[in-house]
């Protein structure tokens, strides 16, 4: 009874902390604003979010160097492929792009700004300088900002809770087979709960449930670290399978050795006798 008890806590522990281990994925690739800085080139190839940079820009200077603002505009989108590539420019744009995703996951509340001095590298000319600052129109994804604060405490939480199922399964005092099928459980859980976490649902789910254009950093994200994950996902659940596997050869060599047969040698040639 009591090993039948360790083996369901530590499948039970095993579930909890494979959703923590997703759930702290998934705050890495969707709502970690840092990890979104480092795909600027990704961002800007949304057409959406390039215009709307560039459209802001070249209104705001466009009369301080001589221009209209289509024609500053249409300079500024095709001078992209250059702009992501120099690094003055390129901290800029992550300025940018980690402010509306601040924004649009709820974590931040003062409107995404640009600067004067920031457009000075974007237009290549010191004399927007002193151009006032401009604010791009970017809002909070109420639902993306729900999830955030879900996972800030359900991923301690499932870890917490996860823990302490392991430390009751060895006080239930666990066979090898019940540790090893628990600790199995978690590394396939954990590889199924990382890899539709950390990149399914922000790649494909975010996506399919909002149009907001910077919304669309989330899923950029997710495909920046696809490779990382799913690396990750699929040595854990070789891990897991193996362990699981393990677990059903420790039962096996366990029940061979209770049913053994009683030798008859261990009976005395007078309870052969009294058996006739």
């Amino acid at each position: 009874m009591r090993r039948g008890l360790a083996g369901l806590l530590f499948v039970v522990a095993a579930v909890l902390l494979a959703v923590a281990a997703g759930g702290w994925w998934m705050q890495r690739v969707a709502f970690d604003t840092e990890f979104s800085r480092k795909t600027v080139t990704a961002v800007f190839d949304h057409d959406q979010l390039r215009d709307q940079v560039a459209g802001a820009i070249g209104a705001a200077t466009a009369d301080r160097l001589g221009r209209s603002p289509e024609q500053m505009t249409t300079e500024i989108v095709s001078s992209f492929p250059g702009l992501v590539g120099d690094t003055q420019t390129r901290g800029v744009l992550g300025d940018v792009i980690v402010q509306a995703h601040a924004v649009a996951i709820g974590e931040r509340s003062d409107p995404v700004t640009i600067t004067g001095p920031q457009m000075v590298p974007i237009v290549r000319n010191q004399v927007v300088a002193d151009v006032p600052t401009i604010t791009l129109p970017v809002e909070e994804v109420s639902w993306l900002s729900l999830v955030r604060t879900v996972l800030t405490f359900l991923v301690p939480i499932s870890a917490i809770l996860g823990l302490v199922g392991v430390i009751l399964g060895i006080f239930a005092h666990p066979t090898r087979a019940d540790a090893a099928f628990g600790l199995g459980v978690f590394f396939v859980g954990a590889a199924v709960a990382a890899f539709l976490l950390g990149y399914v649902v922000p790649a494909y789910a975010v996506p399919a449930l909002t149009d907001d254009g910077w919304a669309d950093v989330v899923p950029t994200v997710a495909e920046s670290q696809r490779g990382a994950i799913g690396a990750i996902a699929v040595a854990s659940a070789l891990v897991g399978c193996a362990l699981v596997f393990g677990s059903a050869g420790f039962r096996r060599r366990k029940s061979k050795g209770w049913s053994a047969p009683v030798r008859q040698t261990r009976y005395s040639t007078e309870q052969r006798q009294w058996s006739r």
